[in-house]
Formats: C-alpha cells, sequence, structure tokens
C-alpha cells in the first residue's frame, strides 16, 4: 500500500490549487510497477520538424493536455491508503479500508509510460503511424 498527500500551490491569479499526489517513492519494483519507461522526444527531431514545417509550409497544432498523467489505464493494482481529510469520512470502526487505483494519479512511478501508451494507442487508431528513429513522433499523410 502507497501513502498520499496533498499538494498546494498558489497560481498566477491568486486562486488556491489542492492536488493530490501519490508517494511513488514507496512503490516497489516488480511488485507495482514493471516498466517505468516512457519515450522523451529528441530535440533534434523537433528541428527537423520546424524546417520541415517552413519548406512545405505546412500546418501545426501546439496543444497541451491539462492532467496529462491521469488518462493512464494502469495495468498494475495498486491500493493506495486513504488521503488525510477522507478517513473521517470513510472511518469504520474496527476496518481499515483502503483504495484501488484504477488510472494513474501524479507522483506514480509509471504515470508518464501509461500516459503515453494511452495517447499512441489513440493516435494509431486515428490512422497515425510511429516513426521509426524516434518513437515520439508519430505522423499521419492525408491525401488532399
Amino acid at each position: 500500500m502507497i501513502g498520499s498527500k496533498w499538494v498546494f500551490k498558489e497560481k498566477r491569479d491568486g486562486r488556491f490549487r489542492a492536488r493530490l499526489v501519490c508517494l511513488g517513492y514507496s512503490q516497489i519494483p516488480g511488485v507495482d510497477f514493471r516498466d517505468n519507461y516512457a519515450p522523451m522526444g529528441n530535440d533534434i527531431t523537433f528541428r527537423v520538424i520546424m524546417v520541415l514545417r517552413l519548406i512545405y509550409n505546412l500546418h501545426a497544432v501546439l496543444l497541451d493536455v491539462k492532467t496529462a498523467f491521469l488518462y493512464g489505464k494502469l495495468e498494475e493494482e495498486i491500493y493506495m491508503e486513504i488521503p488525510m481529510g477522507y478517513k473521517e469520512v470513510y472511518a469504520d470502526p474496527g476496518h481499515d479500508k483502503v483504495l484501488v487505483l484504477k488510472m494513474a494519479m501524479y507522483g506514480l512511478v509509471q504515470a508518464a509510460r501509461q500516459w503515453f501508451k494511452h495517447l499512441s494507442d489513440v493516435l494509431i487508431t486515428l490512422g497515425f503511424n510511429t516513426c521509426e528513429s524516434d518513437p515520439c513522433l508519430m505522423y499521419r499523410i492525408d491525401e488532399e
């Protein structure tokens, strides 16, 4: 069973944000996760894409997926203790309750890998192909 903690941060506009984060450092390799490798985009690939975009006048869209790590489905069964503030609500005298995670959370060792797997699965179903030299580069050729 892994722990969790609340992380509080003040946003630029003065509002406060609370985020529940898993204590991934307490995960045991081989028990709580098998692989934790997630590929990273290569800076050379990015530069080549920008040059090709300028040469061929290609359309590009840049997007930022908010809460990206929360979309990965977990392959392992991970138990997390009930966070502070909820123990009082879910208290059951004589019984210790835990949460079973179905989706990745911030702080999990395998969160980045599971997000990349989910994203690449979606892009492949949309007709994208993976580049052999850089697994983070996916492309689709549309006939117009």
